[in-house]
């Protein structure tokens, strides 16, 4: 009870003072004094109060402030802001029957969805097979101005994911593509990762289907736009960036934790244990020592044993 009336004292000085502040002087006290006779109740001291640290409670609470909240969506929730982006490729078919792929076009997004890079990219071999009802793409997107080459967007993709986490839908097929490689621990492909795939999903899900299902919304009803499947890919990654990095956290500190016990110890070389068991001889086994005793001590001996264990306990 003396805490309670504590803190109620507390909260009457700190309106006393707003009140001062309003009024001016003692005028505040007055008017408090005047409400409580009337029988009026006192608002709290903290109704009117703004801490000082409302950053911090805008980042423990986003709720509080919904605007700032959305102001922070790409930089909070990810958790590593600048260190993302998505990526898409566009191919097209060349050889016998256009059923090797080649790199037509490649977009990426950052971690907020603006375009780091989209061009289209002109194939060193010939265009056997455009598959413009998927890809979208014509004879005459691949010689217009702006189209670049094959080892020109090797190297702006090379510069733009360079020490980033790539996230992406089926992204083997793009990096064959770009024939760039990637560190695993930096790749974040929607369509292995388990907790993305809907209920009784046994396949590997397409992205139009993660869409629909995820985020409630069509995608490639037509052609395919690179653009819009990066930035679906980094929405489906947002949903889940916080337990996906948790996981990837996890799996790396167990492999670290493998590895450092097989670089314990040093390497045997069999061989030489072999040859060394091979040297070594055996020699001749010492023959047990019999100890003659006189035949009268060896019966009390054995006589003596056998009082012993006909002794009760």
């Amino acid at each position: 009870m003396k805490d309670g009336k504590d803190v109620n004292v507390l909260k009457v000085l700190k309106k006393d003072a707003k009140l001062r502040q309003k009024h001016g002087g003692a005028a505040g006290g007055a008017t408090r004094e005047s409400g409580k006779a009337a029988g009026k109740p006192v608002p709290p001291a903290h109704q009117f109060f703004v801490s000082q640290n409302w950053k911090t409670l805008i980042q423990r609470r986003p709720d509080v402030a919904p605007k700032a909240k959305k102001e922070a969506l790409g930089q909070k929730v990810l958790g590593i802001g600048e260190n993302v982006v998505a990526m898409d490729c566009e191919m097209v078919g060349v050889g016998p029957n256009g059923t090797r792929s080649v790199l037509a076009r490649v977009s990426i997004v950052d971690s907020e969805g603006k375009v780091l890079l989209d061009k289209y990219v002109r194939p060193k071999e010939r265009v056997t097979d455009f598959r413009t009802p998927i890809t979208g793409i014509t004879g005459s997107s691949l010689f217009r101005e702006g189209v670049i080459s094959e080892d020109e967007a090797r190297e702006l993709a090379a510069k733009a994911m360079d020490g980033k986490i790539v996230v992406g839908h089926s992204l083997q097929n793009d990096f064959q593509a770009l024939l760039l490689s990637h560190p695993h621990v930096l790749i974040r492909d929607t369509s292995v990762y388990r907790p993305l795939r809907p209920p009784g999903q046994k396949k590997t899900p397409s992205l139009r289907k993660l869409a629909e299902y995820w985020l409630q919304e069509k995608i490639q009803e037509g052609t395919h736009d690179s653009i819009q499947d990066a930035k679906t890919a980094l929405r489906l990654y947002m949903l889940k960036s916080k337990a996906w990095e948790k996981q990837m956290r996890s799996a790396m500190q167990h492999h670290t934790s493998i590895d450092d016990e097989e670089d314990d110890g040093e390497k045997v070389d069999r061989t030489s244990l072999s040859g060394a068991k091979k040297k070594v001889k055996k020699g001749p086994k010492a023959k047990k020592k019999k100890v003659d005793f006189p035949t009268g001590e060896v019966a009390k001996a054995t006589k003596k044993k056998k009082r012993k264990r006909a002794v009760p306990r």
